[in-house]
C-alpha cells in the first residue's frame, strides 16, 4: 500500500501476485429457462410464478405476475421508455 502524496488523494494498492486457494461454489440453475421476447429477456423459474423481465442490454423492466402478463409488461415499458432501451 502506497500512501497518497497529498491529503485527500486515494492510497494505491499494488498486487504482486494473486493465488487462488479454492474454487467458489457455483449455483446450479435448476428448472430455469432464459427466453427472448424481441429485445427483452425473461427468466422462467419452476419455483416461482412471477417472471423477471430485462432488456437484452440488462436494464430491469419489471416482474410479470405470470407468463401471460409478460407482453403487457413489455408493452408498458416500451411506451414509457420508448422502444430504444
Amino acid at each position: 500500500m502506497v500512501q497518497p502524496q497529498s491529503p485527500g488523494e486515494s492510497a494505491r494498492l499494488t498486487v504482486d501476485a494473486l493465488e487462488v486457494l479454492d474454487t467458489g461454489l457455483i449455483p446450479v440453475l435448476r428448472d430455469m429457462v432464459l427466453d427472448r421476447y424481441g429485445d427483452h429477456v425473461v427468466i422462467f423459474d419452476a419455483d416461482h410464478d412471477k417472471v423477471p423481465v430485462f432488456t437484452a442490454s440488462g436494464q430491469w423492466v419489471g416482474r410479470a405476475d405470470s407468463p401471460d402478463a409478460i407482453t403487457t409488461l413489455i408493452d408498458i415499458h416500451e411506451r414509457v421508455n420508448g422502444g430504444d432501451t
